[in-house]
């Protein structure tokens, strides 16, 4: 895993050399998976983005309505509980699709990312399950909990507190696995969490979902009055729903742009080569469209259906846009990652093979007469198999037990290496199993032989 002579990626996992079964057809098998995925993300994100915008201003309506006793914000607040529900099984249902896909196509980046950031990585499956769960409680309590407002605001509070905690988690996960040149073998979730790349694609996520809530809000309204309904509720989902979407998105055109350069050069300048900066101009282009429709049309409640469609329209341009933008970025940082890891499991394989030819040539054990003369630590390391791939003065598998005397270790650090090998030690050698093995007092006797050796 470890190439230090790499300055890009000096931690890559081993590829793994099964092909994807496409019985010949890639020309067309992996074009479909490459649109799979842009189609059930989009699909996925735009329900999550609703999640955790209605999530929140369910809440905060519920708490405005009591502080005023006005019942038209606790009906809005009431009518949020709906897409929440709805949202939180569409969103965990096509979430699972996107994740398939990238297990399959980025295999190992991607379960490599998610073993640096267990067991936070975990967070996914039980935050999801307790959210979900206190949201339920949350909307099918809203009658008997009515004249108990302090608690029931609580409980939904609870719950969107649990859902904009799940984010992170995912997130610091997905920037780990698109950005291999990043890792260390001390990687952990605090470190990724706290990157600036993982923090700007949050504050980026965060609106992006306020703003999609925002544009469902004003058609909800729209629909709501078209239909006769709850009128004064449908005036305010209007209204909070332009603001909403448009101070997010506002604010997302400059953090999106600072979260497109947080990203890694060579991931940026190999996008640039391959022409996917054109959907990043479609994407301003359209939303762009959108924010000047809402601003001609802010102060008006009673908003054209045609214009809020309108609108609705470019901002589904503008996700589209996004998703192929941010799928470009994945191949852009993973294309030349998956390249290297492919040339050093080739590299690798051919060493093993090599060295076990070389291996299988060589006398197993030692003659009674060699045994006579050889010393207890020659005696000890024949006995327990550590010839089969070191020798005193020569390199074989492994170094020369001289070339490990000079490494200058302490007889107890050489039992500790016996028993818990670290490869990154030596760069070049087939790495070295775990000799459990070896009982305690014959490898303290094998540790200080080594260490006497001149």
């Amino acid at each position: 895993m470890n190439n230090p002579n790499n300055p890009i990626f000096p931690y890559l996992p081993h590829d793994i050399p099964l092909p994807l079964p496409t019985g010949g057809m890639d020309a067309i098998i992996v074009p479909v998976f490459h649109i799979l995925l842009v189609v059930s993300f989009l699909v996925h994100i735009i329900f999550i983005n609703v999640l955790l915008g209605s999530s929140v201003l369910s809440v905060i309506n519920n708490w405005i309505g009591h502080l005023k006793n006005d019942k038209n914000y606790d009906k809005v607040a009431y009518l949020l509980t709906t897409p929440v529900t709805i949202s939180e099984n569409m969103g965990a249902l096509w979430g699972v699709a996107p994740l398939l896909i990238v297990s399959v196509m980025y295999t190992a980046f991607f379960y490599s990312a998610s073993v640096m950031n267990s067991p936070q990585w975990l967070h996914i499956i039980w935050g999801n399950v307790v959210a979900f769960l206190i949201s339920y409680l949350y909307k099918f309590s809203w009658h008997k909990l009515e004249n108990h407002k302090a608690l029931h605001i609580t409980i939904g509070a609870i719950a969107a507190i649990l859902f904009l905690s799940l984010p992170p988690v995912f997130m610091s996960t997905v920037q780990l696995y698109i950005t291999p040149s990043t890792w260390t073998p001390n990687t952990h979730f605090w470190d990724v969490v706290s990157r600036p790349d993982v923090l700007f694609r949050l504050a980026h996520f965060y609106l992006g979902a306020f703003a999609v809530n925002g544009m469902f809000m004003l058609l909800y309204g729209v629909y709501k009055k078209s239909k006769g309904q709850d009128l004064e509720a449908a005036n305010i989902l209007i209204r909070q729903g332009k603001a909403w979407f448009l101070v997010p998105t506002v604010l997302n055109l400059f953090v999106g742009t600072l979260t497109f350069f947080q990203f890694p050069n060579y991931g940026i300048e190999n996008f640039y080569s391959k022409g996917f900066e054109v959907f990043i101009i479609i994407a301003v282009i359209s939303i762009l469209g959108a924010i000047a429709i809402l601003l001609k049309e802010f102060f008006n409640d009673n908003i054209s259906p045609k214009h809020a469609y309108l609108a609705a329209g470019l901002l589904l341009v503008t996700l589209i846009s996004m998703g192929i933008t941010r799928h470009g970025m994945r191949i852009s940082l993973l294309e030349p990652a998956i390249a290297q890891m492919q040339k050093q499991t080739q590299e690798y394989l051919a060493a093993v093979e090599k060295d076990y030819k070389e291996a299988k040539t060589k006398p197993v054990g030692i003659s009674v007469a060699e045994a006579a003369n050889l010393s207890e630590g020659e005696k000890l390391i024949a006995k327990n198999g550590c010839t089969a791939c070191h020798a005193v003065d020569t390199k074989i598998v492994g170094p020369a037990f001289k070339d490990v005397a000079k490494k200058g270790y302490t007889p107890d650090r050489i039992v500790k290496l016996i028993y818990q090998p670290e490869p990154s030690n030596w760069p070049g050698y087939t790495p070295m199993p775990p000799m459990t093995n070896v009982p305690k007092d014959e490898a303290e006797k094998i540790a200080k032989w080594i260490t006497e050796l001149k």
